[in-house]
């Protein structure tokens, strides 16, 4: 109701009767079925609705008795018609609340509506505001919200989805699935970070990211250098604001939580929990913070303009020569094959002097058997066969039996910052917190121990696996 009528508006997506029900387009540019009528009475009138196949859902699905409101938006909209080069775009500035019986959360917000023209001309646009004015990205749309406020229930942590690829598709297509699935895994776990009750949204964030530099690490040779370096610098920054409110997690979840468990009556661990709880809680606040800083939102919106181009493949020469051809056409699975038998490569070439290797250079292995892991994931479905999964299987050992290493890196330098903390309290609790920090460190020997004594056995295995992607 705008004061002089009453609008029945509904959005739906484009394929809304389609395999997966969601508006196609991302990144907070939706593409929508619109359909508004002028109506005389408070409830809706869904005869209105033009669109047959909407009506047949409707109606079997018996909306019409089932509705009711469950949610109310109440705002005050401003727009302002503008002109970008060949488009034509209207900006609406949205102030005021969603309410949804006694809960309520403020609305402020600016909605880019392209009127004429080319998409990508939205995120030119909002580069240019955001140069301005700070702002973040919302992926829901006020309905979302809405619903979202109704039942009260936190989002959940999502993981990865695998993007469709088929062999013989263009290198510049399958590319572009896998950075958009990407991106759509590191936004879907924004909401869940910013609440922070559900330590799986860092985590998968966090893994969201470390995709997506991994996917650009794979595609260096014949992505275009300024995509590389945008995802290669943007993503780092963004992993180490995450990065500590993931670490203080897995040293609490999964060094601390055991040690509690094992002695009880310890009070010195009791003492670092505290600590580390209060260390974790402000690293929360970083990860936070970085979600809602105008970089982040830079990330975001360069990386839709890279999308909407679809334009990602390098003409160089040299890019040229690593593929044999033109990479934007060069078939996925030709370049797979390249990437995976590199990297597996060097896995093994370092590998096989496991016995000789110092902890560092141990540690260097564990990443090396990350990136096979990563190539592996993005590029295992175009290969047939029970391989990948038997493949899989025993790179993960050889993961899992580093692991610990590197979880005794990183708890080193949290012990560090707790014994850093630790130091401005009285004599008497710097001693017990000492006994604590032992405690700790001496759990994290011998866990090293343990796994490397198994290391051998899971290089072994690994050794003897099939290497998928070839022919038997």
């Amino acid at each position: 109701y705008d004061g002089a009528r009453r609008l029945q508006t509904l959005k739906a997506p484009l394929d809304a009767l389609g395999a997966n029900g969601r508006p196609r387009g991302n990144g907070g540019l939706q593409d929508l079925m619109e359909f508004e009528s002028e109506i005389d009475e408070e409830t809706p009138n869904l005869a209105l609705i033009s669109d047959d196949s909407l009506k047949d859902f409707f109606s079997r699905n018996n909306v019409p008795d089932d509705l009711e409101p469950v949610f109310t938006t109440e705002f005050d909209r401003r727009s302002l018609p503008l002109k970008l080069s060949d488009s034509e775009i209207e900006l609406a500035i949205d102030t005021g609340r969603i309410v949804a019986s006694d809960r309520e959360e403020p609305l402020c917000e600016a909605e880019l509506e392209l009127l004429k023209g080319r998409p990508e001309r939205l995120f030119e646009l909002a580069l240019m505001l955001l140069d301005k004015v700070p702002f973040r990205l919302e992926r829901r749309s006020k309905a979302a919200r809405g619903y979202s406020l109704y039942q009260c229930t936190p989002d959940q942590p999502v993981k990865a989805a695998r993007p469709s690829l088929e062999r013989g598709m263009p290198l510049q297509a399958a590319f572009g699935r896998m950075l958009r699935a990407g991106v759509e895994h590191m936004r879907a776990n924004e909401t869940v970070v910013m609440d922070g009750r559900d330590p799986g949204g860092v985590h998968q964030m966090r893994v969201a990211i470390r995709r997506l530099r991994a996917l650009a690490s794979a595609f260096k040779p014949v992505l275009q250098s300024d995509l590389f370096e945008l995802m290669r610098g943007e993503l780092r920054w963004m992993q180490q604001q995450l990065g500590p409110a993931r670490d203080w997690d897995v040293f609490i979840d999964e060094t601390l939580a055991p040690l509690m468990r094992r002695l009880p009556g310890e009070d010195s661990l009791r003492q670092l929990h505290s600590e580390a709880t209060a260390m974790r809680d402000q690293a929360y606040e970083q990860a936070r913070a970085a979600i809602g800083h105008p970089r982040y939102t830079d990330l975001l919106l360069r990386l839709e303009l890279w999308l909407g181009t679809g334009d990602f493949m390098s003409d160089s020469e040299g890019a040229r020569e690593f593929v044999g051809g033109e990479p934007a056409n060069v078939p996925v699975d030709v370049f797979a094959r390249r990437v995976l038998n590199e990297r597996d490569r060097k896995l093994r070439k370092l590998g096989n002097k496991h016995d000789k290797l110092s902890e560092a250079k141990l540690h260097k292995l564990r990443i090396q058997a990350k990136k096979v892991r990563y190539a592996s994931d993005f590029f295992g479905e175009l290969f047939e066969g029970k391989g990948l999964q038997r493949y899989l299987k025993r790179l993960a050992g050889v993961q899992d039996t580093l692991g610990s290493l590197n979880d005794a890196v990183t708890g080193q330098r949290l012990l560090d910052q707790l014994h850093n903390r630790l130091t401005k309290h009285a004599p008497e609790s710097r001693i017990e917190a000492a006994n604590g920090l032992g405690i700790v460190l001496g759990w994290q020997a011998a866990q090293i121990e343990q796994d490397l004594a198994l290391f051998p056995n899971s290089w072994s295995r690994f050794k003897k696996a099939r290497r998928f992607w070839t022919k038997a």
